[in-house]
């Protein structure tokens, strides 16, 4: 299982398990959108949350096509692991020991 980061040409980034990769394509699971929340008590301290990628569907897997992604990265590990928290999968520590 890889978790991935990819920006889309549309300027949403999307943290997902990368299932399988061709050519031209990208299958992808459990997509999810990075969004920015404001703070309304601090807002030079946005907040940083997960949604659904597709919102009105409840499609588990999806091919995203390769022409709309600008590039993928592995994402940081509190992102990994809130992405984990929210699909069952292992959490990563953050320090060493």
């Amino acid at each position: 299982m890889a978790i991935k980061g990819l920006k889309l040409v549309t300027g949403e980034e999307v943290i997902a398990e990368v299932l399988d990769e061709t050519s031209t394509t990208i299958t992808v699971k459990n997509a999810v959108r990075i969004v920015v929340i404001p703070d309304q008590m601090n807002p030079k301290s946005p907040q940083v949350g997960l949604a659904p990628f597709l919102q009105f569907s409840d499609q588990k897997e999806l091919v995203i096509n390769k022409s709309l992604v600008i590039t993928t990265a592995t994402p940081l590990t509190d992102f990994v692991n809130q992405y984990n928290s929210l699909f069952g999968g292992i959490q990563v520590p953050t320090s060493k020991i």
